[in-house]
């Protein structure tokens, strides 16, 4: 996705539905409608952070499975890495990070800053893969 000119504007604001679009429609034709939930919610944030904070020209979302994990990586080009922070409880932002750890098994920020990766078990729609 290209990112626009300056601040985000109306077409970077809609990236984060197009992304979960995409991803909903690659999870059910690969057969794993249940990590629909989860991973538009991941996808979502880090697209928009991505947006928000990024610097990169290009904005890439990557979806593959391995045997046993669903991996989402966005990438936006920029050299600064994502930091975690502690949200003011009444500000209206700053939860998107924490809001990923609470539903991957698994995430980081790759050591360049311009890429964050998410790992979701496969198995989270059978009852054994219930958190």
């Amino acid at each position: 996705m290209r990112r626009s000119d300056g601040e985000p504007g109306t077409q970077d604001r809609q990236r984060p539905r197009q992304s979960r679009v995409i991803a909903a429609a690659c999870l059910r034709l690969w057969g794993l409608a249940p990590l629909t939930d989860p991973a538009c919610l991941v996808l979502s944030e880090l697209v928009t952070n991505a947006f928000v904070h990024g610097r990169g020209a290009l904005v890439t979302v990557r979806l593959f499975l391995t045997a046993a994990e669903l991996c989402i990586e966005v990438c936006d080009g920029s050299p600064w890495v994502s930091r975690q922070p502690c949200p003011d409880p009444l500000a209206p932002s700053g939860r998107g990070l924490s809001l990923v750890d609470a539903v991957v098994d698994a995430w980081g920020v790759c050591e360049d800053g311009a890429r964050v990766w998410c790992l979701i078990r496969r198995d989270l729609g059978t009852p054994e893969g219930h958190r």
